[in-house]
């Protein structure tokens, strides 16, 4: 059996993660929302972005919080954030408060993604970490199934009422698995402030494994934002890539997380965000959907290990009580990547268009390889 080697915390809060992001991933459905009430394009967007914005600002504090007072009662307190702030949509139409929403949102996920990701990693033995957390990982695929697939049909046939009902039951039902979790009284530090998320960020080999998750989050968010107005525009639908991102991902993250040794890890991420890359580099010749689909495969390999096994390294040797902290910055890290990178890119496809925008992304990402192998071993 595929958890027949974990125990019962991490199995609860890869779970109780899992329906977490079945609520966060509907609410990428909230443009329609807002389409609805008459709000404009620039309007949607500042509602969609204060998400990110306040959960980048708010890790170094959450993160800390959660090494502090405890993961376990950090996850109650964010999914009790997460579900009431989801409910409320029912009921609140007005801009700034719809900002309030999501603001709140944003917290709710800075604390309880840090904090499960935490429970679930202090639950494995350093031996474990690399396959576990890649399993853990693996499940927050399904929620995208769960969430905007199914959330669209709500509001087609039934209305948005029911679809905010929908999205919020499953905070609830992350609130229930989260209770059982046992949290031991090692996995927390009641001594440290803030500071020491910036102390813990600043060692060296830390600074390198929130590198290249930086560089891995900026491919992946300008693919993630920019492939379908690409695709569109070559006549090609982007669903082909979705469905093939979303087997390859979650079945390499379960079944080939265990095929690589554990020696030089480091060494074979740069290896594979080389590829990743090389990928991007070649996503301007995509010209049929086969070519889409054969995309997707080569991109969705490159990039299912390289979290994971970036989380594995950060966390392997680390005392439980840091990790909250180093899950906050792995994280933070990502999220700039994605959100920054991202809106700097966008710039390039305005002025130079698509292919030179993903050319130029693969560069950029190559180039920071280069950097961290040059980096490393002057440290040797």
């Amino acid at each position: 059996m595929l958890f027949n080697k974990f125990n019962k915390n991490f199995i609860l809060a890869t779970f109780s993660n899992c329906f977490f992001f079945v609520n966060f991933s509907c609410f990428f459905l909230l443009p329609l929302f807002l389409d609805n009430l008459g709000y404009s394009k620039s309007d949607i967007g500042i509602i969609m972005a204060t998400f990110g914005l306040s959960s980048i600002l708010l890790t170094p504090y959450t993160s800390t919080l959660i090494d502090k007072y405890g993961k376990k009662i950090l996850c109650i307190f964010a999914l009790c954030l997460m579900f009431t702030s989801s409910f409320l949509f029912i009921y609140i139409t007005n801009f700034y408060l719809i900002l309030l929403l999501r603001i709140i949102q944003g917290v709710a996920f800075s604390i309880f993604f840090n904090s499960s990701s935490a429970i679930a990693s202090n639950n494995l033995d350093d031996s474990d970490k690399q396959v576990g957390l890649s399993l853990f990982s693996s499940f927050t695929i399904l929620s995208y199934f769960l969430g905007p697939f199914f959330s669209e049909k709500i509001i087609i046939n039934v209305g948005f009422d029911e679809f905010f009902i929908y999205a919020s039951l499953f905070s609830f039902v992350s609130l229930v698995l989260i209770i059982f979790v046992h949290e031991e009284s090692n996995d927390k530090d009641s001594s440290i402030d803030t500071l020491s998320f910036f102390k813990i960020i600043s060692e060296n080999k830390i600074f390198n494994y929130l590198f290249a998750n930086f560089l891995l989050a900026s491919g992946f968010g300008v693919v993630m934002n920019f492939l379908s107005l690409f695709l569109k525009n070559n006549s090609l639908s982007v669903g082909f890539f979705f469905i093939a991102y979303s087997i390859v991902v979650s079945l390499s993250r379960i079944f080939l997380s265990s095929r690589f040794s554990s020696d030089k890890l480091f060494n074979k991420i740069l290896i594979m965000l080389s590829l990743f890359s090389l990928s991007i580099f070649m996503l301007p010749y995509i010209g049929t959907k086969y070519d889409v689909v054969i995309f997707s495969i080569f991109f969705s390999l490159t990039y299912s290990l390289v979290y994971p096994f970036l989380s594995s390294i950060t966390l392997s040797g680390k005392s439980k009580s840091l990790s909250g902290r180093l899950f906050g910055a792995l994280n933070c890290s990502f999220s700039i990547g994605v959100n920054l990178m991202t809106l700097f890119y966008g710039f390039i496809a305005e002025i130079w268009g698509f292919n030179t925008m993903f050319q130029f992304s693969s560069c950029v990402i190559f180039l920071g390889i280069i950097f961290l192998i040059v980096r490393k071993r002057s440290t040797i």
